[in-house]
């Protein structure tokens, strides 16, 4: 899939409609390809004189290759999105829980020049779709005939998409903990399986968090050292952008703080209840035992034992076993052990 967008007088954006490599031409500011096919990616040679890199290969990317300069003055940037899954529900709805990840990363290629911006995609990615509304209204006040503009309009929609996740992150553990600390009956916790998997699908979103704000990190030194993008008009905005970054970092520590805490928490329930019923098969012998000896000594072939002649022995000795049943359940009881 190929979108193509120009820079209007007003500088928001408005896209093209591309039915063939003849409709790119010069003017466009930026060029979108999800997961694009052997023709698309053609239609870009021809028109651009640009290769593009396989989807395969932004996976594959080392770290030293993420951030660079070619020979012709491109910039060359591979960065990670991290999108929610739509099928990851926390209500508990999702049957296959187990399986689903919460959330997904995906890498995404920036080819920057003079006069266009080329991202490459696999999948549909709601920063894009939140990018490209807030650019047809312009709600930055930005001219996007300067393609860095946009470039760093797709950064920043990426960092409100983390903000997000950590936003919706740290509501579902402030929920959780309330019910937790809440209730002191431990029957109204809810399962504790369940919610221990919840907790790890939580972590395992903060991990990926922790990735994507690491890397950005990254994206931005390297567009802040004077040679990357050849001006200083786009400093402040670097500078804020890492701010913002930054102070995400340090709420997402804090909230990996906090689960780890409530996965503690949940752990320690599980472990209360796995010694609870221990503790009754244990009990259980224990009270067992008295009456069983009594009957075990009573149906011995003797005569000396006592109450074990005459037409109430029956009842007497019953009476004893009963004795010895009922004595450690009510010692037990009293000591709140059952």
């Amino acid at each position: 899939m190929l979108e193509a967008f120009y820079a209007t007088e007003r500088g928001s954006l408005e896209d093209v409609t591309i039915n063939g490599g003849f409709d790119l031409h010069q003017d466009l500011a930026w060029i979108d390809l999800i997961a694009p096919t052997q023709e698309e990616q053609q239609w870009i040679l021809d028109a651009y004189k640009q290769n593009l890199p396989t989807l395969k290969s932004l996976e594959d990317i080392s770290s030293s290759a993420r951030f660079y300069r070619d020979d012709d003055g491109i910039l060359h940037i591979s960065t990670y999105f991290l999108t929610k899954n739509k099928n990851f529900q926390v209500d508990g709805e999702l049957e296959d829980l187990e399986n689903t990840l919460a959330a997904t990363v995906h890498t995404v290629a920036f080819l920057l020049d003079k006069t266009r911006l080329i991202t490459l995609r696999g999948e549909k990615l709601v920063a894009f779709r939140a990018f490209r509304a807030r650019a047809r209204r312009n709600d930055y006040d930005m001219d996007y005939k300067d393609p860095v503009w946009i470039l760093l309009g797709l950064l920043e929609a990426k960092l409100d998409e983390l903000s997000d996740i950590l936003e919706d992150t740290h509501k579902y553990l402030e929920e959780y903990s309330a019910e937790v600390l809440n209730n002191h009956h431990r029957e109204q916790i809810l399962d504790l399986d369940d919610m221990i998997t919840r907790l790890a699908h939580q972590e395992d979103m903060l991990g990926k968090a922790q990735l994507c704000l690491t890397d950005l990190r990254r994206v931005l030194t390297f567009l802040s050292r004077p040679r990357a993008l050849g001006s200083h008009i786009y400093d402040a905005d670097i500078r804020e952008m890492n701010e913002d970054v930054r102070s995400l970092l340090e709420h997402n520590t804090f909230l990996f703080q906090k689960l780890k805490f409530l996965l503690d928490i949940t752990t320690g329930f599980a472990n209360t209840e796995m010694n609870e019923t221990f503790k009754r098969f244990s009990i259980l012998p224990s009270m067992l035992a008295p009456p069983m000896l009594v009957a075990g000594i009573y149906g011995m072939n003797t005569d000396v034992l006592p109450f074990s002649q005459g037409p109430m022995s029956f009842v007497m000795v019953f009476g004893i076993v009963l004795f010895f049943l009922t004595a450690p359940i009510i010692i037990f009881k009293w000591k709140k052990w059952i």
